[in-house]
């Protein structure tokens, strides 16, 4: 039921995204003065798009109601509001999908790390000998179990150094790197063709 709500609402979400009225909350995000300077009335637009926000935040609170009932005092942590700004980050702003991405590397992330515990390591480290295991074991320990979170952090802090617009940013370059190079290889084998006539 989650998966069926997550696809429609993606879905308004891109409708909206690709209309007049999100071309025109593009123009306010990139400069909202300069819009104010040409005679455009902003606020009516942010209203909008606040209200759109409360919507899908409601939409994905009930959602985890009817999937955990439980609600525990830690889904009130500062941490739980900053997870969701680190998934968009990672992910890549101003994107629709890059959030999505960066709520499934964060949650994979979380499920692989934060289930590794010190005698997994030692299986791991086993080949090493019996004092450099040790040290691997007491090094790598503090990024995994419950200091999965320090990984994150070391994971975020790469995406932000060299991917400022996160993962959606590194897949495009990695597609303008491959479509070079394939203009390369053909003009190079016109060249080569050229040069044979």
């Amino acid at each position: 039921m989650c998966a069926v709500v997550l696809i429609i609402a993606f879905f308004i979400s891109l409708r909206i995204f690709r209309s007049a009225f999100g071309l025109k909350l593009r123009g306010i995000k990139s400069n909202q003065t300069r819009m104010k300077y040409t005679g455009f009335n902003t606020r009516p637009y942010l209203l909008t798009a606040f209200v759109i926000s409360g919507m899908y935040a409601g939409v994905a609170g009930s959602l985890m109601a009817v999937t955990d009932p439980l609600a525990g005092a830690e889904r009130m942590q500062w941490t739980a509001s900053g997870e969701v700004v680190l998934m968009t980050i990672l992910g890549g702003t101003g994107t629709l999908i890059g959030p999505l991405l960066g709520v499934g590397i964060i949650k994979y992330f979380e499920n692989i790390f934060s289930a590794l515990n010190e005698a997994t390591l030692h299986q791991v480290f086993s080949f090493m000998p019996d004092w450099l295991e040790k040290a691997a074991v007491a090094v790598s320990s503090q990024f995994v179990g419950e200091g999965w979170h320090l990984t994150l952090g070391v994971l975020f802090m790469l995406v932000v150094i060299f991917l400022p617009g996160g993962v959606v940013e590194g897949i495009r370059r990695a597609a303008q790197a491959v479509r070079n190079l394939s203009t390369r290889s053909g003009k190079d084998d016109a060249s080569d063709m050229a040069e044979e006539q």
